[in-house]
């Protein structure tokens, strides 16, 4: 059982990954934006985030920098969430630190997928 955060400013979503992640047997914490799951990472042993890369305030790219400035979080697994297969944003999310990413309408097998690949399971 792995601990995965969800950050996502859309509660349907974040709902839905969270039932779907906890079904997975996986313990599963919520944030809305870029600052609450930062403060929340600081706070909880996280072994990976699931992050929008969409959000008002501190966009998912924000988000991640500051969790690669960190040095206790620089290494901590994070799956980008984007709803734009644009090369630009992708090229983005991953320059940032991102590991993985992962297209909306999330797909809830390749969502499986990835997070048992990014938690070394799969």
């Amino acid at each position: 059982m792995a601990r995965i955060l969800v950050v996502d400013d859309e509660e349907t979503v974040r709902s839905f990954i969270t039932d779907l992640l906890t079904m997975d047997g996986h313990a599963v914490d919520q944030a809305c934006n870029g600052l609450e799951a930062v403060a929340a990472a600081r706070k909880n042993p996280y072994d990976l985030v699931i992050l929008d890369r969409n959000m008002p305030k501190t966009d998912g790219i924000m988000t991640l920098t500051i969790l690669r400035c960190d040095a206790k979080l620089k290494n901590l697994k994070v799956l980008m969430c984007t709803s734009v297969s644009v090369t630009k944003e992708l090229d983005e999310a991953f320059q940032a630190g991102a590991d993985d990413y992962i297209l909306k309408p999330i797909n809830l097998q390749s969502l499986l997928g990835k997070v048992k690949k990014l938690l070394g399971q799969g």
